[in-house]
């Protein structure tokens, strides 16, 4: 019979971690050491046009800004927004949010959509993700009774536009690290859907609203 072999207290420690355990507590130092070093470095800020300058009219869409109460502004802790209504002739209105952050290191950050939509009697009745053309967009349909809109929202920031909310962290890290930037905003459109229409064309509504906003946005939201 093959004898025990009696191992001596350092051995036993060692042979009892293992490779994968000691590369996780290795990164996790690295991690910590690069984040600390990120909130030391002055951020970049890059320039950008102010939110009050944005276009009032585009290609026959007419807007009107409006504002929210300097206690909301203090909660999302944004550093620039809009909130405006366009409407063209029969069509129905479009609502345009986007909040600006100049910064997202110490906890200022978009609001999820998905959190802050449901309230006020209204409620998810649908999520899904789609394309406008090469821009990713989150689609919801927000009911209340017999009521319906229907909102369409995705992240624009540092050149990226997101509709994944764990793509845009990991984004956000990862040009915190190589960039030093962590601008960013939250770009959300929305449009009731009217008892006379159906959905499709709420979507063909928003999707030719978005495509308007597109080449306007770089100017209020830096690449």
């Amino acid at each position: 019979l093959a004898m025990p072999v009696e191992l001596d207290k350092g051995e036993e420690a060692t042979r009892g971690i293992s490779f994968p355990f000691i590369a996780i507590i290795v990164l996790l130092l690295i991690a910590a050491g690069i984040a600390s070093s990120v909130d030391t470095r002055e951020e970049l800020v890059p320039k950008r046009k102010a939110f009050p300058e944005f276009p009032m009219s585009i290609e026959g869409w007419k807007g009107r800004q409006a504002s929210m109460s300097t206690e909301v502004v203090s909660t999302l802790k944004l550093t620039d927004y809009i909130l405006a209504r366009y409407s063209k002739d029969a069509e129905a209105p479009v609502n345009f949010y986007a909040a600006y952050y100049e910064s997202q290191r110490k906890g200022a950050s978009p609001h999820s959509p998905r959190v802050c939509m449901p309230g006020g009697g209204w409620q998810i009745s649908d999520l899904s993700r789609i394309r406008v053309g090469e821009l990713p967009v989150n689609r919801v349909i927000i009911k209340k009774g017999s009521r319906r809109q229907l909102v369409y929202y995705w992240f624009q920031q540092r050149g990226r536009m997101i509709a994944n909310e764990y793509f845009m962290k990991w984004y956000l890290f990862k040009d915190a690290v190589l960039l030093n930037r962590t601008d960013g905003a939250l770009v959300r459109v929305t449009t009731m859907v009217s008892s006379k229409e159906n959905i499709k064309d709420a979507d063909s509504r928003l999707i030719g609203f978005t495509r308007l906003l597109l080449p306007v946005l770089p100017s209020y939201i830096p690449e």
